[in-house]
């Protein structure tokens, strides 16, 4: 049986869609599928080497310059001939916007994952109108669209008027049934909030900050941590700073070994202002955390408040740190919910569920 190539396209450095790319990769059958990868940074990619045929690294610039956007073109149509893979699989909105120009008069297929969608962004409302024209253009060279969520489907049909493009499949995790004691370091017998998610816009991490100081004046035996990092560090280091948290909080940075930290939470929130299925969200709940989050969509296909979480309209302080307390004075219901949490991921959310559905469409697609 001839094996499938698939070219990988990426813009993102670090998070949850090179997290997703990584676990493709993993759980990825190297007898049909062979797999090339673009990257902004391939060392990030350091022991999935033996699953990837080709690495190029490769930083877009995310301008609609047109001189940049007729190099960063060329450089992949350049990177398409050479490896003419069958299917080339696009991750996030800006490569899904150069790889469909690239690909345009080329033989490869173009599946298109946009890991949520550029006008659910928090922009202007001339830029959300301006990020759909663009999408309802290149959905004419969209072979096929894989959708991460039930809110990422339903907007997919907005920008795509052929529904039979349209594929429905929930990110998966990878749950381990065996979990760390999360002895990284000691918190001194303090209760643990945390995130985890890239230190940007999209995952609020100024709202925790505002969110720690409320709960920090009513409960000074708390402390915060944040893993990950990302454009805003500086702002929220110094947030920290004029808010007196310095010595009761903790940016990780980026760390090979999240799920450590993750272990001592005794409690997880995330309060993004939109996502697209949200995998920290997910990671969470394979840890049985009693979770906290906005009522998105790709949190909330994840989290149902007060089933297996408990949720927050976007922005309410008062209502988070009501909420956070709620579980901080119930330790029966935080069991509870996490329990019904880890119930719902191994139900729906398998790695091995995900990998067989993308791959089986995969061979459908090169089918015809």
């Amino acid at each position: 049986m001839r094996k499938i190539s698939i070219l990988h396209l990426s813009q993102v450095s670090g998070g949850g869609v090179e997290q997703y790319i990584k676990l493709f990769l993993k759980y990825s059958d190297t007898e049909r599928f062979i797999n090339y990868l673009v990257s902004p940074n391939v060392g990030n990619y350091k022991g999935h080497q033996e699953k990837i045929r080709k690495l190029y690294e490769f930083n877009m610039e995310q301008s609609f310059s047109f001189p940049k956007l007729v190099r960063n073109v060329l450089f992949i149509r350049s990177i398409l001939k050479e490896c003419k893979p069958d299917i080339l699989y696009l991750h996030s909105s800006f490569a899904g916007v150069i790889g469909r120009l690239a690909a345009i008069f080329l033989p490869c297929k173009v599946v298109y994952n946009p890991h949520g969608w550029s006008f659910k962004m928090n922009v202007s409302l001339g830029k959300k109108l301006f990020y759909k024209l663009i999408e309802t253009v290149l959905s004419f060279f969209t072979d096929k669209y894989i959708l991460i969520s039930q809110s990422e489907y339903n907007l997919a049909k907005q920008v795509c008027f052929n529904k039979e493009k349209l594929a429905l499949i929930y990110n998966g995790v990878e749950i381990n049934s065996s979990r760390n004691n999360g002895m990284v370091f000691p918190i001194n017998e303090k209760y643990v909030i945390g995130m985890v998610g890239r230190i940007s816009e999209q995952k609020n991490p100024l709202f925790f900050i505002e969110f720690a100081k409320e709960v920090f004046e009513l409960r000074n035996d708390t402390f915060f941590i944040i893993v990950g990092d990302g454009e805003l560090r500086t702002d929220i280091e110094n947030k920290i700073l004029e808010y007196g948290l310095q010595d009761n909080f903790l940016i990780t940075g980026w760390v090979s070994n999240p799920q450590d930290y993750l272990a001592i939470f005794d409690q997880a929130v995330l309060f993004s202002k939109w996502e697209g299925l949200c995998l920290s969200v997910a990671e969470y709940m394979q840890h049985k955390k009693p979770v906290l989050a906005t009522n998105i969509g790709g949190i909330n296909d994840l989290i149902e408040d007060n089933v297996t979480g408990l949720l927050i309209d976007e922005g309410d302080l008062e209502s988070a740190v009501k909420k956070s307390l709620i579980f901080r004075d119930n330790a029966l219901l935080s069991e509870h919910l996490g329990n019904a949490a880890y119930q719902k991921l191994l139900s729906k959310f398998s790695i091995r569920r995900q990998m067989s559905e993308i791959e089986l469409m995969f061979k459908k697609l090169i089918k015809g």
